[in-house]
């Protein structure tokens, strides 16, 4: 038994040697890097980070001398202390802003008074090197080495999200914590950069306060994925018509209260209301809203939608066990199962109510869906009997007329960012008169699967290609949120 155990010890001191030996640990770091820096497309880099990487692992010059000059020169001391404690008063006072504060006199003078007191105390302790430095130093290596590794991850490879709404019941739940595999579809590369780590468009402790700044953007670019985004997939993306938010009501879409006649008589005194009586935030492409639906017709595909069910190119959507509708009676109108969604798989528990169809009880939905039509065939369009519609692809070219653009100039002027001027029944696209237009980017139409309960492609349109964040793999947890407590039968199932 002795034997075995010092065996073991052995092995584990050998494996632990090597995992340890810096020639080892630094030929992971190196391939991890290079792999990274290849796939980023930013290979040149490797000129100057290997060489740091090399130095940081094997040779540890520039740590040496650091040392001899903090030795040899009190000067050095001094301005490696006024760095340190600087960039430490600076990373104080900018979080005790974005956390608390807008910009006003106010803020400012605490601001500076934090840095300074801060910065002071720091400058202190770093300048003689005493243990409260070094142990300071210990804990700041550490967190920040383990923030830009969570980042990275977070930023490409996956993410976890939160299911915050039914609408895509029964196949996800509110309360359900899922994971979402960016490296499916390509990670997009960040297009607000300087943003606080971890949250999205709002600080945790003030729901009021952007946790993000605009002063430096950059346009779309994806890097290359394992998959194409496909029909059927449950996708998680920005939600297109986020971009403009009423902070009062973040749920509500600003483009859907401006076509509310009872804000006002024409749109621009309903845009004057909204900003009179609300607080309006505008918001970056990636920092809009987080949505989460399923895929049912990508780019180039026709779709129409009879009796509730969807049909693309002609072909009927694949079955799906946990969708669900309201459905009623044919012969009496009236809903059945209690009026409440019944999912496919339990549909025949009610087949003594036939006939039995689809049916949203009250689908007066006039002007509500796209194209917001209140005049032509698709004025009449409902959450059952819907389309047929065409959804744009790159490098497809459309005939312009002023019916497709209520349909597609959204996508032309907001999504591809032209200017788009409707007059006299004639287009005109960056001031030329236009009677085709070519895409330049696929979209995608989503929708729930709580089908008659979900806001999605049917009411806000297309989801373009640069909004698209993963697809959703897995729930990770589940809690319930009427207090319930955990679902322990949907931690860890995948998602279908």
């Amino acid at each position: 038994m002795q034997d075995s155990m010092n065996k073991i010890k052995e092995i584990y001191a050998l494996v632990k040697g090597w995992l340890t030996n810096r020639w080892v640990v630094f030929g992971c770091v190196a391939i991890i890097v290079a792999l990274y820096a290849v796939w980023y497309g930013a290979w040149w880099s490797l000129f100057v980070t290997l060489p740091l990487i090399f130095d940081y692992y094997i040779t540890k010059r520039i740590a040496a001398l650091h040392k001899k000059m903090s030795a040899k020169y009190a000067w050095w001391r001094i301005a490696w202390g006024i760095w340190c404690a600087l960039v430490f008063a600076i990373i104080v006072g900018v979080l005790i802003y974005m956390l608390a504060f807008k910009w006003n006199s106010s803020a400012i003078v605490l601001w500076i008074i934090v840095a300074l007191v801060f910065g002071f105390a720091l400058w202190n302790e770093i300048k003689e090197e005493t243990t409260v430095y070094k142990w300071l130093y210990s804990w700041v290596h550490a967190i920040i080495f383990a923030t830009v590794v969570a980042t990275l991850i977070q930023l490409y490879w996956f993410q976890m999200f939160v299911i915050p709404t039914g609408s895509m019941e029964s196949t996800l739940l509110a309360g359900d914590y899922i994971l979402v595999n960016k490296v499916s579809y390509g990670p997009r590369v960040p297009m607000t950069p300087l943003s606080f780590p971890f949250v999205h468009n709002t600080m945790p402790l003030n729901n009021e306060k952007a946790s993000f700044s605009t002063a430096w953007e950059r346009s779309y670019r994806r890097l290359a994925g394992t998959d194409e985004l496909k029909r059927g997939d449950v996708v998680v993306f920005n939600f297109p018509e986020g971009d403009t938010v009423i902070m009062e009501m973040p749920a509500m879409s600003y483009y859907e209260l401006l076509r509310m006649e009872s804000l006002g008589a024409t749109e621009r005194e309903r845009r004057d209301s909204l900003l009179n009586n609300y607080t309006i935030a505008v918001r970056p492409l990636d920092k809009k809203e987080n949505y989460i639906k399923r895929c049912v017709a990508v780019a180039g595909d026709s779709l129409t939608i009879v009796d509730g069910v969807v049909y693309t190119n002609g072909v009927k959507e694949r079955p799906i066990p946990t969708r669900q509708y309201h459905y009623l009676n044919g012969n009496t109108g009236r809903g059945i199962g209690y009026q409440q969604p019944i999912m496919d798989c339990d549909i025949a528990n009610f087949a003594s109510q036939n006939p039995i169809k689809a049916g949203k009880i009250d689908a007066s939905n006039r002007g509500v869906l796209i194209p917001h039509l209140t005049e032509g065939d698709s004025s009449t369009w409902d959450l059952d009997n819907f389309g047929a519609i065409w959804v744009p692809k790159a490098g497809a070219t459309i005939e312009l007329t002023p019916e497709n653009m209520a349909m597609y100039g959204r996508c032309i002027a907001v999504y591809e960012q032209r200017a788009v001027k409707q007059e006299d029944d004639k287009v005109y696209i960056d001031g030329v008169e236009a009677t085709h237009y070519t895409f330049q980017m696929d979209y995608y139409f989503m929708m729930g699967d709580n089908r008659h309960e979900s806001l999605d492609s049917r009411f806000w349109g297309f989801v373009p290609e640069d909004h698209i964040v993963g697809r959703a793999e897995y729930v990770w947890f589940s809690l319930d949120p009427n207090g319930d407590g955990v679902r322990w039968e949907r931690i860890f199932t995948k998602i279908e």
